[in-house]
């Protein structure tokens, strides 16, 4: 322990003149070389996944907004338009009046376009409540909450019934841009004195709703029709449906504050109320159509009893050509919604929210208004232009203009474009997302689905504000302060539960940390060397990022901090001097010998780490490192040896001793450890730093999540290997990816995978786990299956256990037939083990005895 290495005495020893150097060869590992050719894939896919999402959620957008105006159309009573001459004679005009037959069949598409949308989140809701968890909501909540989305399906029953027919297509859709009035408003009263240049957005606030204000009177003081003096009833009741987005507990108002609280209580409590709400909406716009139709001097029935005359052959009255009404403009609409709003999903995701996402949806609009322009031009300067395309006997309610110029110049629209500048400030946050990759739709959407009527408002106005908190450089030296100079020793054994609130929680403790545990015994030099890459290429680019974070301003969301623990089992043995004493054995020099040669070949120079420090310990010793990193050498004598308690020493020394005897409050602690993960290790794991921020993404997306595993590759050679190849693609591709798409992953192999701190902490967890064996059978399910066992444990609690097949690793496998069977004489008996646990705690001895035999 003493000695002085040979590296010491190369560096002491060396000359002036003798200034030289040979740098290592390069050597790739198995997870480098795979690395770089996905690296051009995934800048390949990447590219793709831009185009393609922007397409789609544009496309889509505009032609389900077009659909739903296309409908609005046909609703007018006695509408009457030009009919194509071209089979009738073209000397002739001829003018068609739409039927109610025709009428009430395009009422029951508009029903369908807004009541599917609403099944979807009575499907979702009914699951997320049956088979994960949602509160019942207070009477105070489920009165607000109906309260809101009654009168936005009022506001909707009005716009589309009453108001859209009476207006053309492109006056009906410059209107849609005026439905942020609330949202506008309440965005206003949530700004507070820690907003960065806050004069300034409080002044183009009162001028966005300014300008959606003028929407309320623009059309009806131009068409002098009394009926669209509805559009300020409409547009408010309408916009009240998004007033969750806008309302903060940063807000100086105090009722502001109120329904941000509010808000937050409403999560809980979300699928539970929707389940009620969405089949109540779709009654209340039924109700809606049936006023409108009573509201024009006709019989409510008639939305019944028309239904199949509407759909089927019915008259037309031109000269007794029967016409049947085309099948696909419906499944057009739903089907063009629901892919904006899962190619939108997509894009938030995976974080290509601007350009995906925000972009095409603020493009939706101005491409629908010059699309219906062109398209009506058109139609009016020859009545038989979409002859065999769109039937002749419908179209869109066309404006009295034939080009854009002459739209701005004679109908005001120059108003709308102030329309659209407001509302694409008041939705300005879609810019700038926050979320973490793979967020889950709770944390990207206030309410759990789209309107289908309303498509690109609805995507803009429900996509969450308020995501994620930045880590910012101050946090950085929070945890310095609270680290102090020896943060791995002396920690208070008292703890501060006074004034403990969630208020009093830092923004630095949301930071995620990272411990690499690793289990080690008897290892060779190579797999030492690949897996001190692994770890020294992991340190690399969390020091990449606190570079980046602490001097150069950046901002990064990925940001974590990192240690590493090797524990090291049987790491003595008698000493060469005297029988009383021992020595570290030949396995310990060898990892302090191999780690200069590691840190070479990943930082492609000749690097000389200092040596580490010695200290003695109650169970052997330790050996630290400053990246931080330490090496634990057990001593069997001192301490129970094998896996499972390398294991139980750093659950109890990261979880118990450095983090529980933290002198904070309990609520810091409890976010703490939400944020903490073990990345739990073998001593020959190769593996690439990227493929453990897809880990931590899993488990940012989920907070139920107690642990997550990559796919492990392994390596090695010979007819032993082949077929282990062939097992593990197996066991990968068809049983873990079976079990993480309809239940839970039943193991998470300790060779790599990613526990969260507060899942082992729990009860009947790390305590349970240290559990001795003192039957035969609990030899079997805790020592020869521990990571099984620790698995199986976690899911007792109600934690999911989950799979990503993007998180590759690679470990050496028995290569020969007797080191084969020994592993899995240890696999099979524990797997049957565990697995009887899940369906008979009570499983008899005699089962396991037979088993293991």
């Amino acid at each position: 322990m003493h000695n002085v290495t040979k590296s010491q005495r190369t560096v002491q020893e060396t000359k002036g003149w003798d200034v030289f150097r040979e740098f290592p060869p390069k050597q790739d590992s198995i997870s480098m070389e795979t690395q770089q050719w996905l690296e051009f894939t995934v800048r390949l896919l990447k590219v793709l996944a831009y185009a393609v999402t922007f397409i789609v959620v544009l496309g889509s957008g505009v032609i389900a907004k077009g659909t739903v105006l296309f409908m609005t159309s046909q609703l007018k009573k006695e509408r009457r338009i030009a009919y194509c001459n071209r089979n009738l004679g073209r000397d002739k005009q001829f003018i068609v009046s739409l039927p109610d037959e025709e009428r009430v069949a395009w009422m029951w598409a508009v029903f369908a376009a807004f009541a599917i949308p609403e099944i979807g989140t009575f499907i979702r809701s009914v699951r997320i409540c049956f088979f994960k968890s949602s509160k019942r909501p207070t009477p105070v909540q489920f009165v607000v909450v109906f309260l809101a989305e009654s009168l936005q399906t009022i506001g909707l029953g009005v716009l589309f019934f009453i108001i859209l027919p009476e207006l053309d297509v492109v006056k009906g859709a410059m209107l849609t841009n005026c439905l942020c009035v609330i949202p506008a408003i309440l965005g206003l009263l949530s700004r507070n004195s820690r907003d960065s240049k806050r004069f300034m957005k409080v002044i183009v606030d009162m001028a966005a709703i300014v300008a959606q204000v003028t929407g309320f009177i623009v059309w009806p003081i131009s068409e002098n029709k009394p009926v669209l003096w509805l559009i300020p009833i409409s547009s408010l009741c309408i916009s009240l449906g998004w007033w969750e987005n806008y309302v903060t507990r940063q807000s100086p108002i105090g009722i502001i504050k109120s329904l941000a609280r509010l808000k937050e209580e409403l999560n809980a409590s979300r699928y539970y109320t929707y389940r009620f709400m969405s089949i109540w909406k779709i009654l209340l716009f039924l109700v809606c159509i049936l006023f409108c139709i009573w509201m024009d001097g006709d019989e409510p029935a008639m939305f019944f009893q028309l239904f199949n005359a509407g759909f089927g052959p019915h008259n037309i009255v031109v000269e007794e050509i029967q016409i049947q009404l085309g099948g696909t403009v419906i499944p057009d609409l739903i089907f063009a919604a629901y892919f904006c709003y899962i190619f939108g999903k997509f894009a938030c995701k995976i974080l290509i929210q601007g350009f995906s996402y925000a972009f095409p949806i603020n493009l939706v609009i101005p491409l629908v208004v010059n699309f219906l322009i062109a398209a009506c031009g058109l139609r009016n300067c020859d009545n038989c232009f979409f002859h065999g395309t769109v039937p002749d006997y419908l179209f869109f309610e066309s404006p009295p203009v034939f080009s854009l110029s002459d739209f701005i110049s004679r109908q005001m629209a120059w108003v709308w474009l102030l329309w659209l500048l407001s509302q694409t400030w008041i939705t300005i946050h879609i810019w700038t997302p926050k979320a973490e990759r793979l967020a889950s739709t709770e944390k990207l959407f206030v309410l759990p689905m789209y309107n289908g009527l309303l498509i690109d408002q609805s995507m803009a106005l429900n996509r969450k504000r308020d995501d994620h908190k930045d880590v910012k450089t101050e946090d950085l030296a929070e945890i310095e302060k609270e680290k102090g100079d020896e943060y791995y020793e002396t920690i208070s054994v008292h703890t501060d539960n006074t004034g403990s609130s969630p208020r009093n929680i830092k923004s630095s403790d949301q930071i995620t940390r990272i411990y690499a545990c690793a289990t080690m015994w008897h290892k060779t030099k190579d797999e030492m060397i690949e897996f001190l890459k692994s770890i020294l290429r992991l340190d690399e680019d969390q020091c990449a990022r606190r570079v980046a974070q602490k001097y150069l301003r950046v901002v990064d969301p990925d940001y974590y901090e990192f240690e590493t623990h090797i524990f090291l089992d049987d790491a003595f043995e008698i000493s060469d001097h005297s029988d009383d004493d021992s020595q570290v054995n030949r396995f310990v020099k060898l990892l302090v010998d191999t780690i200069d040669e590691a840190a070479s070949n990943v930082h492609q120079t000749n690097i000389r780490i200092r040596p580490p420090k010695k200290y003695p310990a109650p169970y052997g010793g330790r050996l630290t490192w400053v990246l931080p990193g330490i090496c634990h050498l057990k001593d069997k004598a001192k301490i129970r040896h094998r896996k499972r308690w390398s294991q139980v020493m750093y659950m109890y020394y990261l979880l118990g001793h450095r983090l529980i005897e933290l002198p904070i409050s309990v609520d810091r602690k409890e976010v703490m450890a939400e944020n903490t993960f073990l990345l739990t290790l073998d001593g020959d794991i190769d593996f690439q730093p990227h493929v453990v921020r897809l880990l931590i993404d899993l488990m940012k997306k989920n907070k139920n999540l107690g642990a997550a595993c990559g796919r492990i590759h392994p390596i090695g050679s010979g007819p032993m290997v082949w077929y282990q190849l062939f097992e593990y693609a197996i066991g990968h591709w068809l049983q873990k990816a079976t079990e993480h798409m309809i239940g839970c992953v039943l193991c998470s192999p300790g060779c790599f995978s990613l526990f969260r701190g507060k899942a082992l902490m729990d009860d009947n967890v790390m305590k349970k786990y240290t559990l001795r064996s003192d039957e035969a059978r609990h030899y079997v399910q805790y020592d020869q299956g521990e990571d099984r066992w620790l698995c199986t444990l976690l899911l007792q609690r109600g934690y999911r256990v989950e799979y990503s097949a993007a998180s590759d690793a690679y470990t050496h496998c028995p290569e020969g037939f007797s080191e084969f069977y020994n592993q899995r004489r240890r696999w099979v008996p524990s797997t049957i083990a565990n697995k009887k646990v899940g369906i008979d705690p009570l499983y008899s001895a005699f089962g396991i005895y037979w088993i293991y035999l």
